[in-house]
């Protein structure tokens, strides 16, 4: 076991640049984490960045929804006045990616149909992509904070 002026001398070797570099690697390695979280935040609590409500299916989309059950086609029926979750036939969701530039986080689907479905004044919010304060929090504490602190451990020999 190393002694406290020991560990302080690994401390002191430890470098700001290559801890950020560690901290940019373990949210890359995360990606489908935070792209998961996006999608139960939109598909499960129907919910935008700031925890605001999306919006609600209208009555055209019901409408849209019976026939094409009607007609045997996938797809589940959508009510009028229920909260929108993004569900069609998960081709939307399957679009999700998040990037890392710098210091930021981007989300978005390179769905094609995402500009079609973002367009509209039917929506609450248009800010379907990044997660709430509350989720990025929990995906901080739960996922990176772990991978960070064992590379921590790692550096200093602990």
């Amino acid at each position: 076991m190393a002694t406290l002026l020991k560990q302080l001398a690994r401390a002191k070797q430890v470098n700001k640049n290559e801890l950020i570099v560690d901290i940019v690697t373990v949210i890359r390695k995360l990606e489908k984490v935070f792209v998961d979280k996006n999608i139960s935040q939109i598909y499960d609590d129907s919910s935008d960045i700031f925890g605001n409500a999306l919006g609600f299916y209208s009555e055209a989309t019901e409408y849209i929804t019976t026939n094409r059950a009607l007609l045997g086609q996938d797809g589940e029926i959508k009510q009028a006045g229920e909260p929108y979750t993004g569900k069609d036939t998960g081709d939307w969701f399957k679009g999700f990616y998040m990037r890392v530039s710098g210091d930021t986080l981007f989300f978005g689907s390179d769905d094609p149909k995402t500009d079609e479905i973002l367009k509209g004044e039917h929506w609450l919010s248009t800010q379907f992509f990044g997660l709430t304060d509350d989720n990025l929090k929990g995906v901080i504490e739960q996922s990176i904070l772990p991978l960070f602190l064992s590379a921590i451990r790692v550096k200093l020999s602990i």
